[in-house]
Order: structure tokens, then C-alpha cells, then sequence
């Protein structure tokens, strides 16, 4: 049995000197509404943390190599690696609250009870123009994952590219052998095959490969991602979900930033008269 205080882990990545106004908003809030939890901010190493010490005092920082948030697809291949996962290997479950979340109320055991090993809002046909149609469940800027299925899930997945058809159709004995040290490697180490892949969201790399290639990886449905969070047309959302806030909700200043104005207000917070972001 997990010990209450080892059951869920809240990880805020932060790679910015100088965050926004709004991004401070995001982060108070989080140590406002889940700072009975375990909260560790992620940062690479050397990163001035001065402005975000400036309203939140005290916080553990855990730091790593700059190269894994140096660009969106380096930090996209970090949430895929057994590397991030292994930083966290003492809790059940890990919280991923990005600088432009919002948390409105402390559901969190809640969703960890469900045993999910991964949940996010829900995406849409069209994406950022999103229609009324649904297309899965995804995002992952606000998102709860099992630690432990999401290893075994990245040793499961294996992408098998361009150069290593080329290589089967030439000698299919050395191909069934270079798989199998491949997966030697994977089992013991990082899998290469994603590292190496060509660029994908890990959001998408979860909701559409990981769910097709591992059989036994629990996703929650689009009907329970909507009370856990929202991104993409809110309006709707909030219809549905009978005009009642998600947990949590992400990209708040992007998508529909006019929606969500009064109900961060309602927290006490001044917003900027301009979208600084």
C-alpha cells in the first residue's frame, strides 16, 4: 500500500529567468489549492529563480541538464524518457501543472483513486480550431499519469523507422537480431527508438501510439476528462459538464482568455490589463 504522502508528486516545469505576470498567477495557484501535496519544480540547472522565490517563498527545486528544455522537442522527448519518470520514483502518481494551468479546487486523490495511468482534457476535430466533434482524450499541460505504467509503457513502444525496413528487406535474420538488442536496450536503458523518432508532442505520442501499441494502458475516457480538466473550447466544456468548473484547466490566456478572466478573479488575482502572453 502507498503512504498518503508518496501517493501523487505535483511537478512544475519551469525554464524561464523571467516569467509573465500570468504564468505567477498559475504558479501561486498551485501551491494555494494542492500545497498539501508534494510540489517539485523542475528547472534546468543554473536558472535564476529569483522572481518565482519572489511569491512563493520556500519550494523544492529539482534540476536538470539545460539540453532537456532547450527546445519544445527536447522537452517533449524528456516526458517520454525513463530519465524524467525515475526522478519520481517514490510516488504513484505525478500531477504535470504547466506555468499556464489553472487549478480551481483540490480533486487530486479524487483522480488518483480512478487508477487511471493517464488523463487530460480532452481535444477536439480541428485543434486549435477546435469543431463540437471530439477527437480523444490528450492534453498534457495539466495531467495526472501513473509513474509506473508510464515506464513500462515507454519500454513497450517500439518505432520502427525508415532505415530499419530498408535493413529488414535486405537481410531479415541480421533485422530480427538488431530488434532484439534493441529491446535488450530498451528494457535496461532509455528507448532510443522514441528519442531518436521524429518530433511528436508526447501528449499526441501517448494518445496515439502509446494506447495503440500497449494494450493494457488505462486512458480515461472523454466523459471523465471533462470534469478533470479543460483546454480547447471551454465554453462548450462547461456546458456540458452542467456549468460546473473542471479541477483544473490549461492554456487558459489562449484559449478563450475572456472566459476564464472571471473565474481566476474570483481567486483574488489582478489580472493584467493586457494579455502579456
Amino acid at each position: 500500500m502507498v503512504k498518503p504522502d508518496k501517493k501523487v508528486v505535483v511537478v512544475i516545469p519551469i525554464h524561464e529567468v523571467n516569467p509573465s505576470e500570468l504564468e505567477l498567477i498559475s504558479f501561486q495557484q498551485c501551491f494555494k489549492i494542492l500545497g498539501k501535496y508534494t510540489i517539485k519544480i523542475i528547472a534546468p540547472e543554473g536558472l535564476d529563480l529569483i522572481n518565482y522565490r519572489n511569491v512563493i517563498q520556500d519550494f523544492e527545486v529539482v534540476f536538470i541538464d539545460p539540453v532537456w528544455q532547450s527546445s519544445i522537442e527536447k522537452y517533449n522527448k524528456l516526458k517520454l524518457s525513463q530519465f524524467f519518470y525515475r526522478l519520481f520514483d517514490d510516488y504513484q502518481f505525478l500531477l504535470t501543472y504547466e506555468l499556464d494551468a489553472f487549478v480551481f479546487k483540490d480533486e487530486l486523490l479524487h483522480w488518483c483513486n480512478k487508477e487511471y495511468d493517464y488523463i487530460g482534457s480532452p481535444w477536439f476535430v480541428g485543434y486549435d480550431n477546435p469543431s463540437n466533434d471530439f477527437l480523444g482524450v490528450g492534453n498534457s499541460g495539466f495531467s495526472l499519469r501513473n509513474i509506473k505504467a508510464m515506464q513500462r509503457a515507454i519500454k513497450k513502444v517500439y518505432l520502427e523507422e525508415a532505415a530499419y525496413y530498408s535493413f529488414s528487406r535486405k537481410n531479415k535474420i541480421l533485422f530480427k537480431l538488431f530488434t532484439y538488442f534493441n529491446h535488450l536496450i530498451i528494457f535496461f536503458g532509455e528507448n532510443h527508438t522514441i528519442q531518436r523518432s521524429s518530433h511528436r508532442n508526447e501528449d499526441a505520442f501517448i494518445s496515439q501510439i502509446i494506447v495503440k501499441q500497449v494494450r493494457d494502458f488505462k486512458i480515461a475516457s472523454i466523459a471523465e476528462a471533462i470534469p478533470f480538466g479543460f483546454e480547447v473550447n471551454p465554453k462548450y466544456l462547461f456546458q456540458i459538464n452542467k456549468n460546473i468548473l473542471p479541477m483544473g484547466c490549461h492554456a487558459w490566456w489562449r484559449y478563450d482568455f475572456e472566459f476564464w478572466k472571471p473565474f481566476i478573479e474570483d481567486f483574488g488575482y489582478k489580472i493584467p490589463i493586457a494579455n502579456d502572453k
